[in-house]
């Protein structure tokens, strides 16, 4: 049974105090996993709450929280609201200007910051921050002076003493939460214009994690997930945070994006997320060493029988028993091994989400042995809006709503929401809250998408990426996009054509994928931006293009490209924290080169 309490903070308590000996959190620190349970949490997040309290952090004010995923987080988190304040994550990868606009539009008075070079950023924009009298550190010590400046160890020590100081208190704080109280403001990553800041209710989690689990079915205090998508996404928010204290999952911080495939080996998580990029790069990886493998035709025959299965069952059918016998054989030869090697073996739930994924590539996860599952939502829903039953999935669609919510398909095509999930509007933005809602009180999704015969939802677009050709055809550039980058050799492709006579595209060069074809073609250690001017490498790019072009309609054919000499990256501006491109900046930053592309 889930814990109960109709607030984050009272399910958290309820959590600590029902399963205190559990693991609830493990990091790496010297090369070892360490345990924090539940119990240790709980201690330590009420000195968090008392630290805030004692720094004259009134009930509903704002707190920044700016650091990569850690137990720190979760901590300062819990602490936050237990507090009555609210948490307001920022991206790590945010520029210090970008720290400094949510920040100031969230009218933070504390920010708990990872290291000293996040603490850079908000040092460096301080004159812009009037509100903000304390940021805490937590790692490390900083390399100036300041009384605005405090450790993680000194805001423990104040709380502790506060605490002491003013019995009660804390309970009362969080007593005092109710349901439709903000619970955190969590802002957009931006794709079309500056974050804007989701509010989001107690209620509106609650509501979301007692759906959820009407779906997925996790098993209280035996989960296992890894921790690596950024906290600051509402997605890793809800899984690691808000589900951990849910179901008392044991969650693993993963040392980095690019430890997290050795971690994976490590952690075995029973459960995990991830947005399409990281299957996508999984799903290249086993590709190649597939085709690698001395047994490589063994490997390929179990494949295509896990994928004959898959297809047997999406459509309702028997799988024969020759096919089952064949394929339970070559499971435990073949794809036991693939998924073991994966650190998967263990995983009886796999969720891809913030993003349309290649369906290809489900399918193929699939066919291993591993249960890929597709959901789909907004910020201002908590994520979920719908999510595949992972004993009922429909590749190629992103499931049935959740349990309670209403979701239907305007005349024009977008997808609109109305339940308990859905946010109280945008933060000190009255007119943006007015245009989300439709008249009779629905989301508006910006996303375009229909329900199949089985009433599971298929997204086609978004609304606002929709190009409309000079000849007036609609075009989704989603679907071209994500074919493209089904190759190897491309890391991102934008799709052109609003209001132009064709459709053309920007593709950026994957850096992986290129240096192993650099490798295959006997090219020594030239650097992306001279590979990319490669013309082997360019014909075999225009292959790809022809190939997505035959399987497209004459007027969705991408007439021509150009190869980019880099990967867009998050540094840039040019793509958000969950690898989203920012279509605006695009065209922007690349505008002589679009213009080449339409040059007669």
């Amino acid at each position: 049974m889930a814990v109960e309490g109709e607030t984050l903070a009272a399910m958290f308590l309820d959590r600590v105090s029902r399963t205190p000996d559990l693991p609830a959190m493990r990091h790496k620190h010297d090369g070892e996993w360490e345990i924090i349970t539940w119990g240790q949490a709980g201690v330590t997040a009420r000195e968090v709450a008392a630290g805030i309290a004692a720094l004259g952090i009134e009930r509903g004010a704002t707190v920044n929280i700016l650091s990569a995923n850690r137990p720190e987080w979760h901590l300062a988190d819990w602490g936050t609201m237990l507090a009555g304040a609210l948490p307001v994550p920022i991206y790590t990868t945010n520029s210090p200007e970008q720290v400094a606009y949510v920040a100031s539009h969230s009218g933070a008075k504390v920010a708990m910051v990872e290291d000293a070079d996040q603490l850079r950023k908000i040092v460096k924009v301080l004159d812009q921050l009037p509100d903000l009298t304390k940021i805490v550190l937590m790692s490390g010590r900083p390399d100036e002076v300041d009384e605005r400046i405090i450790t993680w160890e000194e805001l423990l020590e104040t709380g502790h003493a506060y605490a002491g100081e003013h019995p009660g208190e804390l309970d009362a704080r969080a007593r005092s939460l109710k349901p439709d109280d903000l619970a955190t403001i969590v802002y957009t990553s931006g794709t079309t214009g500056p974050p804007k800041g989701s509010m989001l209710t107690h209620a509106n989690a609650t509501w979301t994690l007692r759906s959820v689990d009407q779906v997925v079915h996790l098993t209280e205090a035996r989960e296992r997930t890894v921790s690596y998508l950024p906290l600051a996404h509402i997605f890793e928010r809800l899984v690691s945070d808000w589900a951990s204290i849910y179901y008392g999952t044991d969650v693993w911080f993963a040392e980095s994006i690019e430890k997290l495939a050795e971690n994976l080996r490590e952690i075995r998580p029973t459960f995990m997320i991830g947005v399409p990029r990281v299957y996508e790069k999984f799903h290249q990886r086993i590709g190649e060493a597939i085709a690698e493998h001395p047994q490589r035709r063994l490997i390929e025959r179990a494949v295509a029988a896990g994928r004959e299965v898959q297809e047997r069952q999406q459509a309702g059918e028997m799988v024969p028993l020759l096919l089952g016998v064949r394929h339970a054989i070559l499971d435990r030869l073949v794809l036991r091994k693939l998924r073991h090697q994966a650190g998967l073996d263990q995983a009886h739930l796999v969720v891809s989400g913030a993003a349309p994924i290649n369906p290809e590539i489900i399918w193929f996860i699939r066919s291993l042995g591993v249960n890929l599952i597709e959901g789909y939502g907004q910020t201002e829903v908590c994520a979920p809006t719908t999510m595949t039953p992972p004993e009922r999935p429909r590749i190629g669609t992103v499931g049935p709503p959740i349990p309670g919510l209403d979701v239907r398909i305007a005349d024009d095509g977008e997808i609109q929401v109305r339940g308990g999930n859905v946010f109280a509007g945008y933060l000190k933005d009255e007119q943006a809250t007015r245009e989300a809602f439709t008249e009779d009180g629905y989301l508006r999704t910006g996303d375009v998408g229909r329900f199949d015969e089985a009433g599971y939802l298929m997204i086609t677009d978004r609304k606002k990426d929709l190009i409309i050709t000079a000849g007036g055809k609609n075009i989704a550039p989603q679907v071209i996009e994500e074919q493209l980058k089904f190759s190897p050799l491309i890391s991102q492709a934008v799709v052109l054509g609003d209001q132009r006579p064709y459709v053309a595209a920007l593709l950026a060069p994957d850096p992986e994928g290129v240096a192993k074809w650099a490798a295959e073609h006997g090219i020594g250690s030239a650097d992306l931006a001279t590979l990319s001017r490669d013309e082997r490498l360019l014909a075999d790019i225009s292959a790809v293009v022809d190939a997505v072009n035959a399987r497209l309609a004459n007027v969705e054919q991408v007439k021509r490209w150009k190869l980019l000499d880099h990967e867009l990256t998050q540094e840039a501006n040019e793509i958000t924290p969950t690898i989203k491109v920012r279509r605006m900046v695009i065209k922007q930053r690349y505008e002589a080169d679009i213009e080449q592309l339409y040059a007669s």
